[in-house]
Protein backbone atom coordinates (compact mmCIF):
# COMPACT_ATOMS: atom_id res chain seq x y z
CA UNK A 1 0.00 0.00 0.00
CA UNK A 2 1.37 3.47 -0.80
CA UNK A 3 1.73 6.24 1.80
CA UNK A 4 0.12 9.36 1.49
CA UNK A 5 3.15 11.47 0.95
CA UNK A 6 4.60 9.57 -1.88
CA UNK A 7 1.05 9.37 -3.75
CA UNK A 8 0.92 12.79 -3.61
CA UNK A 9 4.71 13.51 -5.64
CA UNK A 10 3.40 10.52 -8.22
CA UNK A 11 0.33 13.01 -8.56
CA UNK A 12 2.71 15.78 -8.94
CA UNK A 13 4.78 14.41 -11.26
CA UNK A 14 2.00 13.06 -13.56
CA UNK A 15 0.71 16.76 -13.66
CA UNK A 16 4.30 17.95 -14.75
CA UNK A 17 4.37 15.69 -17.91
CA UNK A 18 0.41 16.35 -18.76
CA UNK A 19 0.92 20.19 -18.52
CA UNK A 20 3.99 20.01 -20.64
CA UNK A 21 2.55 17.36 -23.43
CA UNK A 22 -0.60 19.65 -23.34
CA UNK A 23 1.51 23.19 -24.39
CA UNK A 24 3.60 20.71 -27.33
CA UNK A 25 2.19 21.70 -30.27
CA UNK A 26 1.22 18.57 -32.49
CA UNK A 27 0.50 19.22 -35.79
CA UNK A 28 -3.13 18.14 -37.35
CA UNK A 29 -4.06 16.64 -40.49
CA UNK A 30 -7.22 17.15 -41.53
CA UNK A 31 -8.39 14.09 -43.00
CA UNK A 32 -11.66 15.33 -44.58
CA UNK A 33 -11.26 15.89 -48.23
CA UNK A 34 -12.12 19.34 -49.14
CA UNK A 35 -15.85 19.46 -51.12
CA UNK A 36 -14.72 22.16 -53.62
CA UNK A 37 -18.48 22.65 -54.62
CA UNK A 38 -20.01 23.40 -51.54
CA UNK A 39 -21.09 26.64 -50.70
CA UNK A 40 -20.83 28.83 -47.66
CA UNK A 41 -23.10 30.65 -45.84
CA UNK A 42 -20.91 31.81 -42.88
CA UNK A 43 -17.51 32.10 -43.37
CA UNK A 44 -14.74 34.03 -41.79
CA UNK A 45 -14.83 37.13 -44.68
CA UNK A 46 -17.93 37.23 -46.76
CA UNK A 47 -17.95 38.41 -50.23
CA UNK A 48 -18.14 42.40 -50.62
CA UNK A 49 -18.39 44.72 -53.55
CA UNK A 50 -15.96 46.09 -54.62
CA UNK A 51 -14.87 48.95 -52.48
CA UNK A 52 -16.93 48.17 -49.70
CA UNK A 53 -20.03 49.97 -48.86
CA UNK A 54 -18.99 53.38 -50.28
CA UNK A 55 -18.06 51.20 -53.82
CA UNK A 56 -21.79 49.86 -53.69
CA UNK A 57 -23.42 53.11 -52.76
CA UNK A 58 -21.59 54.63 -55.92
CA UNK A 59 -22.42 52.07 -57.92
CA UNK A 60 -26.51 52.18 -57.17
CA UNK A 61 -26.56 55.64 -58.04
CA UNK A 62 -25.03 55.32 -61.06
CA UNK A 63 -26.59 52.45 -62.25
CA UNK A 64 -30.07 51.80 -60.54
CA UNK A 65 -33.09 52.96 -62.51
CA UNK A 66 -35.99 53.90 -60.28
CA UNK A 67 -38.94 51.79 -62.59
CA UNK A 68 -41.48 53.78 -63.79
CA UNK A 69 -44.33 52.08 -62.84
CA UNK A 70 -43.20 51.82 -59.34
CA UNK A 71 -43.19 55.72 -59.20
CA UNK A 72 -46.42 56.32 -60.41
CA UNK A 73 -48.35 53.68 -57.81
CA UNK A 74 -45.66 55.48 -55.68
CA UNK A 75 -44.52 51.78 -54.68
CA UNK A 76 -41.24 51.60 -52.15
CA UNK A 77 -39.79 48.71 -50.45
CA UNK A 78 -36.72 46.81 -50.15
CA UNK A 79 -36.24 43.66 -52.40
CA UNK A 80 -33.80 40.96 -51.14
CA UNK A 81 -31.80 39.49 -53.97
CA UNK A 82 -29.53 36.01 -53.39
CA UNK A 83 -26.60 35.16 -54.95
CA UNK A 84 -23.46 32.83 -55.50
CA UNK A 85 -20.04 34.41 -55.62
CA UNK A 86 -17.99 31.56 -56.76
CA UNK A 87 -14.00 32.14 -55.61
CA UNK A 88 -13.19 34.23 -58.60
CA UNK A 89 -16.08 36.64 -57.92
CA UNK A 90 -18.59 35.79 -60.15
CA UNK A 91 -21.94 36.50 -59.53
CA UNK A 92 -24.30 33.55 -59.92
CA UNK A 93 -27.94 32.11 -59.24
CA UNK A 94 -29.42 35.55 -59.08
CA UNK A 95 -32.77 35.78 -57.43
CA UNK A 96 -35.37 37.45 -55.47
CA UNK A 97 -36.68 36.63 -52.68
CA UNK A 98 -39.19 39.19 -52.47
CA UNK A 99 -41.51 41.67 -54.54
CA UNK A 100 -42.70 44.66 -53.26
CA UNK A 101 -44.10 45.31 -57.15
CA UNK A 102 -44.00 48.19 -59.71
CA UNK A 103 -40.50 46.28 -61.43
CA UNK A 104 -38.76 47.22 -58.01
CA UNK A 105 -37.73 42.85 -57.81
CA UNK A 106 -36.63 42.92 -61.76
CA UNK A 107 -34.57 46.07 -61.49
CA UNK A 108 -33.03 44.65 -58.25
CA UNK A 109 -31.93 41.69 -60.37
CA UNK A 110 -30.93 44.15 -62.82
CA UNK A 111 -28.70 45.96 -60.68
CA UNK A 112 -27.01 42.53 -59.54
CA UNK A 113 -26.70 40.89 -63.06
CA UNK A 114 -25.14 43.22 -64.70
CA UNK A 115 -23.04 44.24 -61.95
CA UNK A 116 -18.80 44.11 -61.97
CA UNK A 117 -17.40 40.84 -59.96
CA UNK A 118 -17.49 41.21 -56.29
CA UNK A 119 -14.32 40.27 -54.04
CA UNK A 120 -14.85 36.43 -52.59
CA UNK A 121 -15.24 34.90 -49.27
CA UNK A 122 -12.48 33.34 -47.50
CA UNK A 123 -12.65 30.99 -45.32
CA UNK A 124 -9.48 29.69 -42.94
CA UNK A 125 -7.79 31.55 -45.33
CA UNK A 126 -9.04 30.14 -48.82
CA UNK A 127 -11.13 31.70 -51.37
CA UNK A 128 -14.11 29.84 -51.36
CA UNK A 129 -18.13 30.08 -52.77
CA UNK A 130 -20.28 32.02 -51.36
CA UNK A 131 -24.21 32.44 -50.90
CA UNK A 132 -25.11 36.01 -50.22
CA UNK A 133 -28.50 37.76 -49.49
CA UNK A 134 -28.03 41.91 -51.04
CA UNK A 135 -31.07 43.64 -49.94
CA UNK A 136 -31.58 47.03 -51.77
CA UNK A 137 -33.90 49.68 -50.65
CA UNK A 138 -36.21 51.65 -53.25
CA UNK A 139 -37.53 55.04 -51.87
CA UNK A 140 -39.10 57.82 -53.34
CA UNK A 141 -37.95 61.25 -52.25
CA UNK A 142 -39.48 64.89 -52.71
Amino acid sequence: MLKAPFFGILLLLFGVVTSANAQEKIPVKDSKPVNEDYIFTKVDQPAEFEGGVEGWTKYLQENLKYPNKAIRKNIQGIVRIQFVVDREGNVKEVAALNNPGGGLAEEALRIIKNGPRWVPAEQNGRKVIYRHIQAITFRLTD
